[in-house]
């Protein structure tokens, strides 16, 4: 494990209460691995706030949905949290379709912002290359 923060290694003095915390979770599911290409960790490449920027736009795409697939639903050891994961699964699917027309709305509400951000950075984008082509054209004339 390698532990970076700011540009800087602080594997030496964060590490060891990590891994110490990690250590006394449970055991449990691991989370779904994205692909490399829709990793936030993408971002760290960026060589300019432009860069950055497009980026972050490109990734909101794929992060702006929110779903009520089934997951694992984490539980307590022992027979009351076997009991308690059963209660909490049979609730789940009482009342996912409430979930489903909540998430629905708010995926709606996602995509709707992330269409006007993408958007507004096209429109600026479009202004900066014709503020750019009437500067030449006024350097070109001065000339």
């Amino acid at each position: 494990m390698k532990i970076v923060i700011a540009g800087q290694d602080r594997t030496a003095d964060l590490g060891a209460a990590l891994r110490a915390a990690a250590a006394g979770r449970p055991a449990g599911p691991k989370p779904a691995v994205l692909p490399e290409s829709i990793s936030a960790l993408r971002l760290r490449e960026s060589a300019s706030e432009a860069d950055y920027l497009a980026e972050l736009l490109r990734l909101l795409r794929y992060r702006d949905n929110v779903d009520t697939l089934p997951f694992d639903i984490p539980r307590r050891p022992g027979p009351a949290g076997a009991v308690a994961a059963q209660i909490k699964a049979v609730l789940w699917k009482v009342l996912r379709y409430q979930h489903n027309r909540v998430t629905g709305r708010q995926n709606m509400i996602n995509h709707l912002y992330t269409s006007a951000l993408e958007f507004e950075h096209r429109q600026r984008d479009a202004e900066l290359r014709e503020l750019r082509q009437r500067l030449a054209a006024l350097e070109q004339k001065k000339e």
